[in-house]
């Protein structure tokens, strides 16, 4: 947790964004109809309602999400990303990647990285989450 923490601490300090903040976006981002019932945003997240809420309420004041209210169900909370909410996804995506990869590599070595990166894809295949999403952690080529 000391590298997430790390790492978190060096996307606010340098784009104004948390690890979270970011994660959110690309949940958002990458849904189909690119919304999501709360409820399976804090799944997704691995985060208490609560904590959600929260995480939408500065998302929602940054301008970068919205809630939706549907009108045959009034019990669930739909969160979409806004126009600025993709700009801010697609403005990070490239320095918080970067910012993973620097965390890693100085961490470990050639051989820990190629472990961790089949370690992390059998996790995603393995989530069911992910597999009904049919969405991995990493790309086609492996990263």
């Amino acid at each position: 947790m000391r590298v997430l923490s790390e790492l978190s601490h060096r996307m606010e300090a340098e784009r104004d964004v948390s690890v979270l903040e970011h994660g959110s976006l690309y949940e958002l981002n990458s849904a189909q109809g690119r919304h999501l019932r709360m409820a399976a945003l804090a799944e997704r997240l691995g985060l208490s309602p609560s904590a959600t809420t929260r995480l939408v309420d500065r998302l929602e004041k940054r301008g970068w999400v919205r809630r939706d209210l549907p009108r045959e169900n009034r019990r669930i909370t739909n969160v979409l990303i806004t126009i600025d909410g993709t700009r801010a996804y697609v403005r990070n995506n490239r320095p918080f990647t970067a910012a993973v990869e620097q965390t890693v590599s100085t961490r470990l070595s050639n051989d820990e990285q190629a472990t961790l990166i089949s370690l992390l894809g059998r996790l995603g295949t393995g989530n069911p989450a992910r597999q009904a999403s049919g969405r991995s952690l990493m790309n086609e080529e492996g990263r």
